[in-house]
Order: C-alpha cells, then structure tokens, then sequence
C-alpha cells in the first residue's frame, strides 16, 4: 500500500512537472486580441477578433432598467441626469426613448477590465477583459463622456459634459450645464464613489480628460470656454488656463472658437484636439470659420508650444499616440460637403507639430474614434456616420473596413494590446518570483479581491480552482528556476 501511494505521488510529481514544462516553453497560448467597438444607437458594443476581422460577442447594455428617472424628485436632480426629462411635475425618461448610447470604450491591460460611459443613460460600466463579462455599473448622471484610468490605484476619472449634440458642421453644441469631473473607484466586486468624489471646474462641458503615467495628475478640457485645467489629484489643487492665443476669455464664458474634443498625456506632453468649425462671435455676432486643430502643451508648466492647422471644417476628433515613434494619429471627423473626414499623422519630434500624412476618403462619414495596435503597423478609426471600422497602415494606406450597419453609429474604439498574464505571474509584472506568491497566498485567502488577470494567472495547474496546490506548484517553479 505505501509502495502503491508512493508510485501515485511520483506520477502526479511528472504531471506537475509536465505542466510547470508547458507553461515555460509557452504552448499554453493566449486567445487572440480583441477590438472593442462602442455601436451608439443599438445599445451594443461589438468585440471583434483583431486577427480574423470577424465579430466575437455582441454585448447588449440595458442600464436603463436600473433607470434613476422616477427617484429624481426635483427638477434640478432630474435635468442633471441626460436620459431624464421634467415634465408635469415628475421626472421621466427623456425623448431618447431609453437608450444608453455607449459612447467611448477604454481598456485596463493590468487588472482585465474594460470601461464604457453611457452618454445618454448616465451610466458607467465596468466588464471583465478575460471573458467579456459585466461586472457592475454606476450611475453618474449628466450625460458621462470619456474616462481616464489609473489603473495602479484602480480609480476612474470621467468628464460629464451634460446633454450634448450634434450641429450641423459636425460641432458640439451644449443644453444643459455641467462642470463636474466624477471620480470612481473600481474593483472585483464593482464601481463605487471615491473619497475624492468629484472635481468641480470653473468652465462648463469638460468633455477631453487625460491622465499623467503615475496617475498624479489629470487633464480636462472645457469644449464650451476653450480652457484646458490640470487637477492635482494628491491635494486636490487645480489649475485653468485659457487654450486661445486670440481670445482673452474668462472661464466662464461660452466661447466655443476651438472646441477641444479630446486630451492625451505623454510624459511632461499634453495633446488636445480642437474640432472648431463655424464660430459666432459673442461679441459681434459675425460667423467666423476656424480651421480644426492640434494643440501641444507642456504639462508642467501649463504652456502652448505648439498648434497645427488641419484644415476648415476638418474636425479633429479622437486622438492616439503611436507605440514607435513620437506620433499622434488624429481623426478628422470632418464634413460631408466639404469631404474633409479622414485620418492624420502628426509629428512632434522636437517639439514641432509637423503633418506626415493625411488620407481622406470621400466615402468616410463623421469618423470618430481611433485606436493603434500594439506594435504600431494598424491603426483603427470608428466611422459614426458610416458603420464602418476603417484599418489604415503606419504609411496612412487604407487597407480595407469592416461593415458593422449603416444605423450603427459607432462611437469609441479600443485595442487589446498586452497577451493575457504569464501563468504564476500574479502582479503581471513579467517576473515570477516570492511577491507573487505573497499575491497567491492573498487570493487563496481572500478570493473575492482579485481581480480578472489574478485569478487567470493564479490557477497554476489550470484545473479551475485556485487552492494550496498552486501555492506549492509556484514554489516549486520558483525553486527550481
């Protein structure tokens, strides 16, 4: 009997070996990336396998149904809330008729999440990256545009621009006021409200939002005062300063010459797109044509360096940086009667804006987001107007589109970029050494904190269950290599 419990020992002792052996060598693989696509008038948002092109998962939002309409008892709540309207003394859904319109999607490759806002319901919703399940929503209200996460310390920062649409150039126009930037923090079990709960801005509509590396500061741009404003998030400082060399404008005033649309932080760098378009002058009334723009800020000191024109009526919209080179990718959402919707290639090497490509098409129409692949070959544009994801190459060559539905109306777009955690790499840092186990034992403990990729990467001997036996398989694997 000891001989026989001792054979069976050796056996599972060669089958662990054999696992550990096939974990290094990498013939366990990870599922191809995705790419993530936000369709605004169906309620959905499409995941696609970014090898084969092909649609994945349709995932259906329904937060309406958690809708805060009939719990609204005063006026002010109930026109703060984007999806509700105040009529007969009672607050009910508004004319959008329930729908959530999933507006921008943004991925966290570090724990497994991914995010979107719903503009019109007033939601945010947090789904697991490894799986595509949904997690949690929150509901924020006024009309919740783009996000920016710190994916560190797990919070979400997201601008509330209040009911917004569309005029006939393309541009933002704004009904109700809002100057609010939510602060949430997110986490195995779901959203919920931080400490910081909010950032109160002097200007309306913060619409761009943008995020230093670690996570210290964020940037916000109003698109109705044309001022940008640095929020310190450590002590809650923040300051504004005006984004228009030719206007002089208090924060409070509705400007709308520039019209930025969308920030991106790199390094002591701050990129904001401008949509501009047709301008009315507040004081004289006259109509002014300003052409779509690229603003490069230091971030630091809070000062223009550069701007880059893009053309009238080109409409910058979503930017992106590039992976390899100092570049950022701009979507011209442009105009159909002047056919300005295309993408744009911008350098700023040595602190020049400077134009390396554009590429239009007359059959674009309202392209909106954008988004790069990981190694910087492929770049993604929703088209809005469309129903198309449009693929474009580093050289700006269009390579070919994926038909989604002419009523789509696609909003933001979003590329998986990382491979899923390396199996015993709890903290997914590239390194499996005792911090991990620390991490495994945590889990073990505690299950219900951990995250998506924790749990993947903990499940060393893959049998779906996360246990003692995978503490002493890390171990091993730790001791013997």
């Amino acid at each position: 009997m000891i001989k026989f419990t001792n054979f069976i020992k050796l056996r599972m002792m060669i089958n662990i070996k054999k696992i550990i052996v096939l974990i290094l060598c990498g013939l366990i693989f990870a599922e191809s990336k995705q790419i993530y696509a936000t369709i605004q008038m169906m309620d959905q948002v499409m995941i696609l396998d970014a090898e084969n092109l092909e649609i994945s998962q349709s995932i259906n939002t329904d937060f309406m149904e958690d809708s805060q309409c009939p719990n609204l008892n005063n006026e002010n709540d109930c026109l703060l809330s984007s999806s509700c309207e105040w009529m007969m003394g009672e607050c009910m859904e508004s004319m959008l008729g329930g729908l959530d319109v999933p507006h921008f999607v943004t991925l966290d490759e570090l724990n497994g999440y991914w995010f979107i806002t719903a503009i019109a319901s007033g939601f945010i919703a947090q789904y697991s990256l490894l799986d595509n399940t949904f997690i949690d929503s929150y509901f924020v209200g006024d009309a919740p545009a783009l996000i920016a996460i710190d994916s560190i310390n797990q919070v979400i920062y997201c601008t509330t621009v209040g009911m917004m649409f569309m005029d006939s150039m393309n541009g933002m126009m704004p009904s109700l006021e809002s100057n609010t930037i939510q602060v949430l923090n997110y986490s195995p079990i779901g959203l919920s409200q931080s400490i910081n709960q909010e950032y109160i801005i002097d200007s309306t509509a913060p619409h761009g939002i943008a995020i230093n590396e670690d996570g210290t500061e964020i940037y916000t741009a109003s698109n109705t005062a044309d001022w940008i404003y640095k929020i310190n998030t450590q002590n809650g400082e923040i300051l504004g300063v005006p984004m228009d060399q030719n206007v002089n404008n208090t924060p409070d005033l509705i400007m709308q010459r520039l019209k930025p649309i969308q920030c991106l932080s790199t390094g002591n760098r701050l990129f904001i797109s401008c949509s501009a378009g047709n301008w009315i002058n507040p004081s004289t009334q006259e109509t002014t044509v300003i052409e779509g723009k690229l603003q490069m800020w230091n971030s630091d000191s809070m000062e223009l360096i550069d701007t880059i024109d893009l053309g009238e009526y080109s409409s910058p919209w979503h930017i992106v940086k590039s992976p390899l080179d100092q570049i950022i990718y701009v979507v011209l959402g442009g105009s159909d009667t002047y056919e300005t919707e295309g993408l744009a290639s911008i350098s700023y090497e040595n602190d020049n804006l400077s134009i390396n490509w554009i590429t239009n098409n007359s059959s674009f129409d309202t392209l909106h987001g954008v988004d790069v692949s990981a190694d910087g070959q492929k770049i993604y544009v929703s088209g809005r107007g469309d129903g198309n994801i449009h693929i474009f190459d580093y050289n700006g060559n269009y390579i070919e589109n994926i038909f989604l539905g002419q009523m789509t109306m696609l909003g933001g777009i979003a590329v998986e970029k990382k491979d899923l955690p390396i199996i015993g790499d709890i903290n997914n840092d590239l390194n499996i050494n005792i911090s991990d186990i620390i991490n495994l034992v945590d889990i073990v403990l505690y299950p219900t904190m951990s995250h998506p990729y924790q749990v993947y990467a903990s499940d060393f001997n893959q049998n779906e269950s996360i246990n003692i036996f995978d503490i002493i398989l890390l171990v091993e694997n730790i001791l013997s290599n």
